[in-house]
């Protein structure tokens, strides 16, 4: 996982969970970053608004899965990652489970070495993504971008802590 749960900015903590069904096609893990594409959950891309983070997958009724979803994959596969089938949308209705909330932090991976671009080591910058579970490190700036970095994961000097700043629910 690239993005990994690291607390909350909320004094409560709790999550703000929408569970939406995912686009046809599409695999899916748990925690990476996402959008909603014609009211759809699909994988987020650098640019665009982010929805959340998938924090469960599951039935339409909620319920765990029990296979990957991959073809022929066997019963109990299912290991946070699912795939969703050419008709999801219609028929197999698998949702996942999202984290919208602007206030929960992650501890996320970079694309580069942290620091290799001013800023993105430290707090008050922002930054895109590379792709659904890695920030672009080259993206750092001080003017608005996808996620707040609040510097280096104090446990991992690797990786920086961050929210959502550009929301699709809650704007920027």
């Amino acid at each position: 996982m690239a993005f990994t749960p690291n607390g909350s900015l909320d004094t409560h903590g709790a999550p703000v969970i929408r569970r939406e069904i995912i686009t046809n096609s599409v695999v899916t893990t748990v925690m990476d970053s996402v959008k909603l594409a014609s009211g759809f959950v699909a994988l987020g891309t650098a640019g665009a608004l982010v929805f959340g983070n998938v924090i469960s997958i599951g039935t339409e009724k909620g319920v765990g899965l029990n296979t990957s979803g991959a073809t022929g994959a066997q019963m109990g596969s299912f290991v946070n990652t699912y795939t969703a089938a050419s008709n999801n949308q219609t028929v197999g209705k698998v949702k996942a489970d999202v984290d919208i909330s602007k206030m929960s932090l992650y501890s996320a991976e970079l694309s580069a070495a942290a620091g290799t671009t001013t800023g993105s080591n430290l707090d008050g910058y922002n930054m895109d993504l590379a792709d659904e579970d890695t920030l672009d490190e080259s993206s750092a700036t001080t003017s608005t971008a996808q996620y707040h970095s609040w510097g280096l994961d104090p446990v991992n000097s690797a990786r920086v802590i961050v929210n959502i700043l550009e929301s699709q629910v809650f704007g920027s």
